[in-house]
């Protein structure tokens, strides 16, 4: 029976080693989620729920009323430029690094800000991947924490300090966004709706995927995407030309795509340009 012994022992060895592994395992995605996932989370958050109150819920309206000298359009730029530094920080450090699903939805919301084609022009809200890159690094700092030296945005007030550099006031991309925001007299006519719009879906799709997955929801009620401008368009009626004789017939309206708007991102044409 000394065998039988041996062997017993060697399996309790061996399930204690694998479930101290484990637990190692576990310990160390918590985290990595604590320093990388949950800022991530937080920050698409906020985003899209700034792009959405200003689209749908007249939020200029409101942040006017609350920052009178205009300050707000430099937290718009802030919350923006937020994401790229986290979604930098998830993809290289976070237990999401190789998950296709995160990969995907957010590199679709950086191309919502870099891409330019049809609806899509240079101008406010145009980020290319490499200005993205340098204005996410821009806002992350470092410091001492729980976890030993863990990344952290600055804050707000001090991304609107930085934004007089030289760097930042010489910047086409972000002097249009700013001034976009500031004048624009409604959601409607905001140049580069379309992206802002584009981003929200693509954000709400990631916050999901990620809450399902981490057992958690940020908001607790329903979390609603933007309307298209495909939406806006038939919720307003479309006008029908006259005829002109008895047998004329007005011209028809392409018959709308079956792809499901917000899910999937938009097939690019080729007049569309990604740069990175």
């Amino acid at each position: 029976m000394q065998w039988l012994i041996t062997v017993t022992m060697g399996l309790w060895a061996v399930w204690t080693w694998s479930q101290q592994r484990e637990q190692e395992r576990l310990t160390e995605r918590a985290r990595l989620a604590a320093l990388y996932v949950n800022p991530f989370m937080s920050a698409c958050e906020d985003l899209q729920s700034r792009i959405y109150n200003i689209l749908e819920l007249q939020g200029l309206r409101t942040l006017r009323k609350r920052y009178p000298d205009g300050g707000f359009a430099e937290e718009v730029l802030y919350l923006i430029v937020r994401y790229f530094g986290w979604a930098a920080a998830l993809s290289r450090y976070s237990p999401y690094s190789q998950d296709p699903v995160v990969t995907r939805l957010a590199e679709a919301v950086r191309d919502a800000f870099a891409t330019t084609g049809p609806g899509f022009p240079v101008g406010a809200f145009n980020f290319f991947h490499p200005e993205q890159k340098a204005l996410g690094k821009m806002v992350m700092s470092r410091m001492q924490g729980e976890h030993g030296v863990e990344l952290d945005t600055i804050s707000s007030y001090k991304f609107r300090e930085r934004l007089a550099s030289p760097t930042l006031s010489n910047s086409q991309s972000v002097q249009q966004s700013l001034e976009a925001l500031r004048n624009a007299a409604d959601a409607e006519n905001l140049p580069g709706r379309n992206r802002l719009e584009k981003a929200q879906h693509h954000l709400v799709d990631l916050l999901h995927y990620l809450e399902d997955r981490e057992g958690y929801r940020l908001f607790a009620g329903e979390r609603k995407k933007c309307s298209s401008q495909r939406a806006r368009n038939a919720g307003n009626g479309s006008q029908r030309l006259p005829a002109t004789n008895g047998s004329a017939r007005p011209n028809r309206r392409p018959r709308p795509s079956r792809t499901t708007l917000g899910q999937q991102p938009r097939m690019k044409t080729q007049g569309d340009a990604t740069y990175s």
